[in-house]
């Protein structure tokens, strides 16, 4: 039973939808800088987030693994983590060039420049270690909500411990699947949520 609550978890909190739970966490916080912009406007934001850095990596992950590329879409093996990651890069370095010259709140560009930081951080770690991207995401959550605080664009402490007690239990999840260690599973999230927060924060 512990072991399908762990696989579960690993999906619903799966790295690639961590930048559009942001997106959308803060939509339905309504900051100030979203009250501003247009509703119209957030649900184009939102398709393009959920298409460009979920649906798009998901099918071409998908399809490596049909083809035998990839032993396992969750990516367990850091071998096989090189082209997927490259993917992702592209993908989300591409939506933010798509963006920018949209004259956007920067924290929605933000989004986009950390996601991509992170996962190319990722990539050159990888090369050498195992790091648990899963981690890495949930950790760029809370790193997320950490800079928005700071820098007083948004009140949440709810959510900023939210994303503390998902990370617990994504941790959880990760050790429990033999996936990675304890080294893997801490350093990932120390890193996604320092990267986050400076990105969030650094002006």
């Amino acid at each position: 039973m512990e072991e399908k609550i762990a696989r579960l978890i690993s999906w619903i909190l799966h790295p690639l939808l961590m930048p559009s739970y942001a997106l959308l966490l803060q939509f339905y916080l309504k900051p100030f800088y979203v009250v501003l912009f247009p509703s119209g406007m957030r649900t184009a934001l939102a398709v393009i987030f959920i298409g460009n850095t979920v649906l798009l990596p998901a099918i071409i992950i998908w399809l490596m693994r049909q083809r035998n590329v990839i032993s396992d879409i969750q990516l367990p093996e850091r071998r096989e983590r090189t082209f997927p990651f490259i993917i992702a890069v592209i993908t989300y370095t591409v939506t933010y060039f798509m963006l920018v010259r949209k004259g956007l709140p920067p924290v929605y560009l933000k989004l986009l420049l950390g996601g991509a930081i992170l996962i190319s951080v990722s990539l050159l770690v990888n090369m050498f270690w195992k790091i648990s991207l899963h981690m890495v995401g949930i950790g760029g959550l809370a790193g997320i909500f950490a800079g928005l605080m700071y820098t007083g664009l948004l009140h949440a402490p709810g959510v900023l411990i939210l994303s503390l007690l998902l990370a617990g239990f994504t941790g959880f999840a990760r050790l429990k699947l033999n996936t990675h260690n304890e080294a893997q599973v801490y350093t990932g999230f120390i890193a996604g949520a320092a990267i986050m927060f400076l990105v969030f924060t650094l002006r």
